[in-house]
């Protein structure tokens, strides 16, 4: 028997109905059975369970508030950069008074910097109200007092901080950050510094900082501190300049506060201030001090103050036990100079005046050379158990002493004998009036020494003891 061949056209019925199927199948969606999708809805995240998120991954944007309006097209004549496309403009100009830049014109400029870029702030009378964030090597310079300004009062370019908010936060380990001819101000600073910078190197250069809250002026933990020819004017109960295990540089800077002028940890290394004045005008203040020196257990840093002047404080400075200060050539005008809890303190060819003390050193081994001392009890006070290393110094007593009743190396005079105008007030800024003699203990003295007065010498054995007693030596 030979097979049956069916004729094409009996097929073509069967193949359709074949296709039919199949596209039904391809397009109805997969059914799975029910106690899968049970299993599937109740099942566990064991990754979850195990290794759980520690912070919520949403972080807002804290370099530029949301734009809600429809973003005009660039380039715009009143925007001549792209705020959101940054990093490639190595100097950009900016003008605070003009409203066409919008409410954070100094951020979208910062934002648009490459970096080492430079930004130039405008002063036409306008005010920068923003909080500035600050993650790359910038320069800001701001503008000063213009010469042909036609208004009565010309103002410098100025950057002040909304209330409750910092004026500048600098990212943990930026370098190169440098703010020039500037006035920084927050009015209502709250429990925020006007300057925080966490492990960054900041420089202040002929910038004025005025602060008004409960924190400090200028906050830096970590990094490096450089200041230039600045001032900082702090209304709070907290220190002006608070530096937490960072490298300080000041030179002429003048530090004003009420309760606390700088408070330093300093790194490790050697840290200075150098023509700078830390003065208060009422520091009458329980626990006021002009600079207080705190030290580390291991690793710490060195202060060196140096042509320096501390005055209106209750404590002039303050040396923690393990802190190390070196005062060379500097004036301190308080009602207790110098105090040490067993720090490791130089004190060299100063002026020190206390309306108690001028000195007062719990422990260690100080090094005094070369120096006077003043107040009503003849200046300077040793614990029991510690032992000082002494050259000549003069200590300045208010009633008749005998200059030999002193351990070698202290000279005690009659208070007539000091300086000239030792009892000048200085100054709301801290310095005495002007003139030859102005250099006393009030005066800074920059790298006058005694030039005009004659340093510190010993003096002559003293006489032999005669028949009505021994003269006392000890």
């Amino acid at each position: 028997m030979t097979a049956q061949i069916p004729r094409p056209g009996r097929l073509l019925p069967l193949i359709g109905a074949v296709c039919a199927t199949l596209g039904l199948a391809l397009a109805a969606p997969v059914q799975a059975y029910p106690d899968a999708r049970v299993d599937a809805q109740i099942r566990p995240n064991f990754g979850g369970l195990i290794t759980p998120p520690l912070r919520t991954p949403y972080q807002p944007n804290q370099w530029r508030k949301p734009d809600h309006k429809p973003k005009k097209p660039y380039p715009h004549p009143a925007r001549p950069y792209p705020p959101l496309q940054g990093g490639y403009l190595n100097s950009l100009s900016i003008d605070c008074a003009d409203p066409n830049l919008g409410p954070y014109p100094v951020s979208d400029a910062l934002w648009a910097l490459a970096d080492g870029g430079v930004l130039f702030i405008r002063a036409r009378g306008g005010v920068c109200r923003e909080t500035l964030y600050i993650d790359r090597p910038v320069t800001i310079i701001g503008e000063g007092s213009p010469a042909f300004a036609t208004g009565s009062e010309p103002q410098p370019a100025r950057l002040s901080a909304p209330a409750g908010a910092p004026c500048i936060r600098i990212a943990p380990g930026t370098r190169g950050v440098e703010i020039r001819d500037l006035v920084i101000e927050a009015d209502q600073g709250g429990r925020r510094a006007c300057i925080e910078a966490v492990d960054a190197e900041v420089a202040l250069v002929n910038t004025y900082v005025r602060y008004s809250g409960e924190a400090a002026a200028i906050f830096v933990s970590g990094g490096r501190l450089i200041g230039r020819q600045s001032t900082i004017e702090a209304r709070t109960n907290d220190a002006a300049v608070l530096v937490d295990t960072a490298s300080l540089d000041f030179s002429q800077v003048r530090i004003a506060a009420d309760v606390r002028g700088l408070d330093i940890t300093p790194a490790a290394g050697e840290s200075r201030l150098t023509q700078v004045g830390v003065v208060s005008e009422g520091g009458t203040l329980p626990g006021s001090t002009g600079v207080t020196v705190r030290g580390l257990r291991s690793g710490g840093g060195k202060l060196v103050v140096r042509n320096s002047y501390i005055g209106g404080w209750i404590t002039g400075l303050y040396v923690d036990r393990g802190a190390k200060l070196e005062l060379v050539r500097s004036r301190v005008r308080a009602r207790r100079g110098v105090i040490s809890d067993w720090g490791e303190v130089v004190v060299r060819e100063s002026a020190v005046w206390g309306d108690e003390y001028g000195g007062y050193f719990a422990g260690g081994a100080p090094v005094i050379e070369y120096n006077r001392f003043g107040g009503p009890r003849g200046g300077l006070m040793f614990d029991s158990q510690t032992r000082p290393a002494l050259a000549p110094n003069y200590l300045y007593a208010s009633d008749l002493c005998d200059p030999y009743a002193q351990p070698r190396g202290l000279y005690c005079q009659y208070l007539g004998a000091g300086p000239l105008q030792a009892f000048a007030a200085p100054d709301a800024f801290g310095h005495p009036a002007y003139g030859p003699h102005a250099y006393g203990w009030s005066h800074d003295g920059y790298e006058r020494g005694y030039q005009l007065d004659g340093a510190p010498v010993a003096l002559p054995p003293p006489p032999p003891p005669t028949r009505r007693g021994r003269r006392s030596s000890y």
